[in-house]
Parts: structure tokens; sequence; C-alpha cells
């Protein structure tokens, strides 16, 4: 679920943080379940495996009503990963991604009056980023820049959004992103799941394998398939010799959100407004007919 003022602040800026996804009680259990495990030490751990709450986590409904905006209904999940930054704590890489990168799986468009991302990036904090932490860092619009160019992180547009624990940071990897150098006392820690179209796939497919036993409940399940085009099953019936119809897979049910009953509202306005114009030339002619 979007808002018209969210969708605007996405669109513009290429990333968008929601406030409050996770609750103080939500925040200590899972930084609990880190430390107990003793994963966190390392820059990027893995933690699917610790605990059921992650798979949960995978799927949340508000974010999955989120997702269904900016991927569509035949959305998946493509791969997760922890992640700790100490103030030793190395930078692999500069500002990186943009439009059109890593074989064009990083894209950001409009089709059809609907949003059409590749691979999406939803950052879970665990901790306050507070003005001048460092972490992660993003050139807001980029998604959508023309001109082949990678600033270096201290560019003057760069910026290093601010999060409190348990704020969640959406952005698409057409934004040239990166990372700052933590400078705070207590250690940045973040999880980091990537979702995708349902035919697009950043990582191997053997990745999602191990987890796919994880699955609770049709909702895991329907995140956690292959890759492949929702509408078009190609096996043929070899009883009959052809090919059969077209067949759609339902995609996962997620809530009607704000964006399609605001726009189901401002379309029965435009049918009702034509009704009534209608209605008043008809009276007019009318009333033209019976004068003469």
């Amino acid at each position: 679920m979007m808002t018209i003022e969210e969708m605007y602040e996405f669109d513009l800026n290429g990333y968008i943080v929601y406030p409050n996804i996770l609750a103080q009680e939500e925040v200590e259990k899972i930084n609990t379940i880190i430390d107990n495990a003793g994963v966190g030490a390392k820059r990027k751990f893995s933690f699917f495996h610790i605990d059921p709450y992650f798979m949960e986590l995978m799927a949340h409904p508000r974010i999955l009503g989120v997702l269904k905006v900016m991927l569509g209904d035949w959305l998946r999940f493509d791969h997760a990963f922890g992640m700790e930054m100490g103030k030793t704590s190395p930078i692999p890489e500069d500002l990186h991604a943009g439009p059109l990168k890593e074989q064009r799986a990083f894209f950001y468009q409009w089709s059809n009056g609907h949003m059409r991302n590749g691979l999406i990036k939803v950052i879970y904090a665990l901790n306050d980023v507070n003005p001048g932490d460092g972490g992660f860092i993003c050139v807001p619009g980029s998604h959508k820049g023309n001109v082949n160019y990678m600033p270096r992180p201290d560019y003057h547009l760069v910026v290093n959004p601010t999060l409190k624990a348990g704020d969640v940071l959406i952005f698409t990897e057409a934004l040239v992103h990166g990372s700052r150098p933590w400078k705070a006392e207590q250690r940045r820690r973040v999880l980091i799941y990537s979702y995708a179209p349902g035919c697009l796939a950043w990582m191997d497919d053997e990745w999602c394998e191990p987890y796919r036993m994880l699955a609770a409940n049709d909702i895991q399940k329907s995140l956690l398939r292959s890759p492949h085009v929702n509408e078009y099953i190609e096996n043929p019936d070899l009883s009959i010799g052809r090919w059969p119809r077209n067949q759609t897979r339902p995609a996962v049910q997620f809530p009607r959100d704000e964006y399609m009953r605001a726009t189901e509202a401002k379309h029965t306005l435009k049918n009702i407004k034509h009704s009534v114009r209608q209605v008043v030339n008809g009276v007019r002619n009318l009333g033209q007919l019976l004068r003469g």
C-alpha cells in the first residue's frame, strides 16, 4: 500500500523511509536473536537459519503492500543478508549501481500508469542512524539519471538519511548508492531483504532452495518460488498433441491499497460527472424542442 504522496516521493528520490515499521520490542527481539547466535560480528552475515521470525519478516504485510505497487502482484523474494559496521569496518566499494546497470536488472520506469522496478532493496534499521553517523548514502533522483557519471561519496548531492531503530528504508537498485564509514560509538546493524519482479532473478535460484523448506505459509512459499513469467505455462498436452490455453497462476493476495481505492474513486467521480452532463444536455435539448 502506498499513498499518492508516497509514490510521488519515491518517484522523485528513488528511495523512501517508512518510520516505526518495527516496534521497539521487535527491534530488541531481533538484536537479541542475532547476539545469541553470534553471527553479527561479520560485516555481512546470513540469518534465515537462526529463527523463523526472519521468514515472517520477509513477508511483512505492510512492506509487501508497498512492494506490490513497486514491483506488481507477481513479485518474488530474491536474497537477503545482514550487515554490521563499526568504526574500523572497511568500505569495499564507492558509490555504485544506477539506471540500467548490472545486466539491466537495475531499472526504473513508468508504463501505462504503473511504476516498474528491477531489483528493490528493503533495509530494516536495528539501531538509530543520526546525522553524520555514516552508513547508507545515495544520490536522490539518480535512478532517472541520463549522464554516465559516478560521483565520489563526498559529492555535494550525496545524502546520508537519518533513521530510527525500527524504520525501514526502501530503494531501487537503479539509485546510485553506497556506504560511508561508520562513525558512531554503537555499531550499525541492518537487515537487507531484496525483491524483484516475478520473472527476474539476481541471485542464482539455488540460493533460495535451502530456505524453501522453512516457509510456513502460502505467502512465504510464493515469495520463494523460482523466477518465471506468470501468465504463460509451456507444458504441451501430449494426449491431444497441442499446447493448452494460457493459464494464470494466482499472485500472492495483498490487501487493496489506498492508491487503488483513490484511483477507483477518481474514475467513479469522472463517470458521475459525465452522466450529469448528459442529463443536463438532455434537459436543455428537451426544453428547446418544447419551446420550438
